[in-house]
């Protein structure tokens, strides 16, 4: 215990001279951990340091001393240090204390990395080919194959049809498929091989295999429904195709199969618009469903295929079902595809019925959005008022039930906006969430978490609240914006730390059923990268909210982020464009990733466009996310859906853009940037709104 206590004044002393470049003082947050926890922090630090000696004795001290939780990870990190001998035992040690499938992974990865094959299928004997980890199966039949096990390919077979194939399943179909073994039995290696094709997404050949297998393709649900996907996605005999599944569906009667033989004839009529027969086959598939998942899944095919035959159809189909679908999220898409056919087909009064319909069944930030488009229409002398029972106008009416749009900020403020709120009234409304979360508080995940925090281990606390996040463990909203500002602090040195700190500060604040602090939601609007912010917006004529926005929008404040299209940075410039601002600019170097570089070309080209298009910001988002030559076609097409209205206004334009993308890209930017001018620049929401939305 001395030495422990020499070790801990040590680290303070060491501590309080630098703290990992996060610039906090720790004196005072060390002596709120457990001594019996600060074992396992001081074996970080010595392992940090390279001592993975005196680490592993700490450690070793603290799996047997520790509260629950940091017990373990002292007992995971042991299977990590030393030689292999004492790797193993660690692992041995491991999996006799946890006896759970996270632990033998663990203890698993280590024993196939020593080539302890026999040991490996021993301890997953008793594992479940349908509920286990993938991760953990593959390593056991990685191993049974090393091993020649003489029944391996009958529970690769169960592995392979009786849950979804993931990586894992197509990494050891690649190690077998040529395995003399394997292709002994030529029935299964083909359906092994048939769900590989799915896997990766190869409809067209899976079909050619498809039609030798069909006749006697086994009768079980992943099967059924790969098969589904195949003659969907793989060929154009779809009415061929079609009849097939009917066909099945009376074999299937009454097992978990038969959802997805009607599921598919339903999406095979559609295709040749037999939307009778369609109908009717994704009723029954939704009539067989045997999850909410699953019902869902049919009844939105259902009511997408109602809105192709028309778009009284579709809402009449909402009306009737809505209030029986499981997760109003899953159908927030059908109204974003409804919107836009309401609003050019002029159903302008609809939305009023159609919101009040809805409200209760729908999300709220959905039936936000119709309530808010009814209220504007209104104003507009587009759709007709009326006065209800409250003896509020209808607009007025519309816009109070478009503040409560849960974490939908863009329908709130712009009501706000709308309503003429501002001071304590509009902090009342945005500083309200909306979330019924009964999951009790997960007290040693927020000590744990706090431990890193006082011992100044910043890179450990992002990981390991994803983990925990994954294992359904819930912390205080004090706490994760404890974390969150911590790491907002730890990035003004590393940046890879700011979009850490914005993730968990915007999981915290959407979740929290509490008031939030107008302080707090500075850490979901932060202002990262000031200084460079502060320069390009001057130095450009772009209002720094307005840039903020766009940046927190486009990137999370991730400098070296690049999306799947080639999009790069902070303001997630392609590198063709890229390329045509450093001529304008006369850069010979640059780099997107580089956040100076970034942030000159995003702001001159954000400005470029809003010059461009009138001086109109939210124009000039849409450009920003679109190209400008579409914008200006849509503004056109628009106005003629309006009855050629002089000026359209710029919010419901935003509503009649066919591009889902870049309708909601608008909202986020609209949003962020009135939060960015409320809780940094002394304006209110609605003055922001006025100056972005004409």
């Amino acid at each position: 215990m001395k030495k422990l206590k020499f070790c801990i004044i040590t680290l303070l002393i060491a501590f309080s001279a630098v703290f990992s470049g996060c610039g906090q003082s720790l004196n005072s947050d060390l002596t709120n951990i457990p001594p019996k926890d600060k074992y396992y922090y001081l074996a970080l630090k010595k392992q940090q340091e390279g001592n993975n000696s005196e680490a592993k004795r700490l450690f070793s001290v603290s799996a047997r001393k520790s509260s629950p939780y940091i017990a373990r990870l002292s007992a995971e990190n042991l299977t990590e240090i030393g030689n292999v001998r004492e790797r193993l035992e660690a692992c041995e040690n491991l999996i006799k204390k946890y006896t759970d499938e996270d632990a033998l992974l663990i203890a698993v990865k280590q024993l196939f990395a020593a080539e302890e094959f026999t040991k490996v299928v021993v301890l997953t004997n008793n594992i479940n080919y349908e509920t286990s980890e993938n991760a953990l199966i593959y390593l056991r039949f990685a191993a049974m194959l090393k091993n020649n096990a003489p029944r391996l390919y009958n529970d690769v077979f169960e592995w392979f049809t009786k849950r979804a194939v993931s990586s894992e399943h197509y990494k050891f179909f690649c190690d077998i498929s040529r395995n003399e073994e394997f292709l002994k039995n030529p029935e299964q290696a083909q359906i092994i091989d048939l769900r590989s094709e799915v896997f990766k997404r190869n409809y067209k050949v899976a079909f050619g295999k498809f039609q030798n297998l069909k006749e006697n393709l086994p009768l079980l649900p992943q099967i059924i429904s790969d098969a589904g996907k195949i003659c969907v996605y793989g060929s154009d005999s779809y009415l061929q195709n079609a009849k097939f599944f009917d066909g099945l569906t009376e074999k299937l009667s009454g097992t978990d199969a038969e959802f997805y033989s009607n599921f598919y004839a339903g999406r095979l009529y559609e295709k040749i618009d037999y939307l009778t027969y369609a109908t009717n086959r994704y009723k029954s598939a939704m009539s067989c469903a045997k999850t909410d998942e699953l019902y869902d899944n049919a009844l939105w095919y259902l009511l997408s295929l109602n809105l192709k035959k028309s778009t009284s159809q579709g809402i009449k189909m909402i009306k009737q079902y809505c209030s029986t679908w499981h997760n109003p999220e899953y159908f927030d898409d059908i109204f974003d595809m409804l919107s836009p056919l309401m609003l050019s087909e002029g159903r302008w009064n609809e939305f009023n019925d159609l919101y009040k319909a809805i409200d209760g069944f729908a999300s709220d930030g959905m039936t936000a959005k119709f309530a808010y488009i009814f209220g504007r229409l209104v104003q507009e002398k587009l759709a007709l008022p009326a006065i209800d029972d409250t003896h509020k106008s209808e607009d007025d009416a519309a816009f109070t039930r478009a503040l409560t749009s849960g974490n939908e900020i863009y329908y709130k403020t712009m009501a706000i906006s709308r309503l003429g709120l501002g001071g304590e009234n509009a902090e009342e409304i945005v500083c309200n969430t909306k979330n019924d979360s009964e999951i009790p508080i997960d007290l040693e995940a927020e000590n744990l978490l706090l431990g890193y925090i006082s011992f100044g281990f910043p890179e450990k606390i992002y990981p390991e609240w994803l983990s925990l996040n994954k294992r359904g463990s819930k912390i205080s909203y004090e706490t994760g914006i404890k974390i969150a500002k911590f790491l907002e602090n730890c990035g003004n040195n590393k940046n890879e730390y700011y979009p850490q700190a914005l993730r968990i500060a915007s999981k915290v604040i959407n979740s929290t059923d509490k008031s939030v602090p107008k302080e707090d939601l500075k850490l979901l609007y932060p202002r990262n990268y000031s200084k460079l912010i502060s320069e390009k917006c001057k130095k450009y004529n772009v209002p720094e909210e307005i840039m903020y926005a766009l940046v927190r929008s486009e990137s999370f404040f991730d400098y070296q982020i690049e999306s799947s299209a080639g999009a790069v940075g902070l303001t997630q410039l392609m590198t063709f464009t890229g390329n045509d601002i450093a001529h304008r600019l006369k850069y010979n170097e640059y780099d997107l990733k580089n956040p100076d570089d970034n942030l000159e070309f995003g702001t001159w080209y954000l400005n470029n466009l809003a010059e461009r298009l009138e001086n109109r910001w939210l124009s000039a988002f849409f450009a920003y996310n679109a190209g400008i030559t579409r914008v200006r076609r849509w503004m056109n097409s628009s106005k003629i859906e309006f009855n050629n209205i002089k000026k359209l206004p710029d919010d419901l334009f935003l509503e009649t853009i066919p591009y889902e993308e870049t309708r909601e890209y608008g909202r986020k930017l609209v949003g962020a940037a009135a939060m960015y001018a409320w809780l940094y620049y002394d304006k209110e929401i609605g003055e922001e709104i006025a100056e972005i939305v004409e």
